[in-house]
């Protein structure tokens, strides 16, 4: 346990003075994990000094200030990155009040994962939610050939952009009517790592803005430059393109968890809310597909002129992300 003890300082050290390096970033990702290992480490360490035998009591005062280092320590990281933490997950809930009596639409959200085989689930599951706006991400050429006809005869306007080596992108299919704006718009950013269309709000003879975007997952230094990369310059189109009053969504698998230094450089600029932060901590991506280490990397941004219901966050068969379901509309 001396050993372990030693481990922490030195972790917890390196996660507060290299907040934007690689090996930090993946570690920080999972922060609810690192407070509870913390804490559980420091309680097994005062047991077994209180019970001890007396050859080892030589090491009891350098034990003892390990444990008041460590103890500074977890409430140091606790306090420098906690309060991103409850931020998130305790905003104003003005903007999620939706009248029943209001018309409203209807999307289902999900990473399915590209090598998901059990389509009937999937299938059903957009059945039974009956969305009027359905998007996938990681929808690979297989998805498209066993579900197509469903597709069809259900959601005639689609939007696919298939973008890697997996043959796997970003599908949304709809209801409404779309208007792409990738397939016409020459917009660096967005028509190499992203789908941008409107959406007809036939309520106000208005177009919504919807962005999907699936950024690199972090699994190596090389992804991780990418991502960040990514970011920056949807960043920079979005602030160059974007008009400011219209109303927007971005439904993102950001691959950054929310507590992130990245997060923060992003969010501060981007001036939109993160509707998944009303509500309780809810996981959405579970590492090696166990459901013990969760992180928090999916998102969904609106603009203040839309509201929205609270979000049902669901496992999905196959998948090692939750889906979304909700509803939304435009405040005027």
């Amino acid at each position: 346990m001396l050993f372990l003890l030693r481990v922490l300082i030195l972790a917890i050290s390196y996660l507060y003075f290299s907040r934007d390096n690689f090996v930090a970033e993946l570690v920080i990702s999972f922060f609810p994990y690192i407070i509870w290992f913390c804490i559980l480490a420091l309680i097994i360490e005062i047991y077994l000094i209180i019970h001890e035998s007396k050859r080892r009591r030589k090491y009891k005062w350098i034990r003892i200030f390990l444990i008041i280092l460590v103890t500074i320590l977890t409430i140091w990281i606790w306090t420098l990155y906690s309060s991103e933490f409850f931020w998130f997950y305790n905003q104003d809930d003005e903007f999620i009040r939706l009248k029943e009596s209001e018309e409203w639409i209807k999307v289902f959200y999900a990473n399915i994962y590209y090598k998901n085989i059990d389509y009937k689930t999937l299938q059903q599951k957009i059945i039974e939610e009956n969305p009027d706006i359905v998007v996938l991400v990681e929808f690979s050429d297989a998805h498209e050939e066993e579900m197509k006809d469903f597709f069809k005869e259900n959601y005639p306007y689609i939007n696919r952009n298939s973008r890697s080596t997996m043959l796997a992108g970003d599908a949304v299919f709809s209801k409404i009517p779309l208007e792409i704006i990738t397939k016409t718009h020459k917009v660096e950013a967005w028509t190499r790592n992203y789908s941008y269309m409107k959406i007809l709000n036939d309520e106000y003879e208005d177009w919504i803005d919807l962005y999907v975007i699936h950024t690199s997952a972090p699994v190596s230094y090389k992804n991780f430059e990418m991502r960040n990369d990514q970011i920056g310059k949807l960043l920079s189109d979005f602030l160059k393109y974007h008009i400011s009053w219209t109303p927007t969504m971005i439904i993102w698998d950001f691959n950054l968890s929310p507590w992130s230094h990245y997060y923060k450089q992003f969010t501060k600029h981007l001036k939109m809310l993160n509707a998944i932060s009303y509500q309780a901590p809810n996981y959405t991506r579970s590492l090696l597909e166990q459901w013990i280490f969760r992180s928090h990397i999916d998102q969904l941004f609106i603009s203040p002129e839309i509201k929205i219901s609270p979000v049902k966050i669901e496992n999905l068969s196959w998948s090692d992300h939750r889906s979304f379901t909700f509803l939304f509309n435009v405040v005027r």
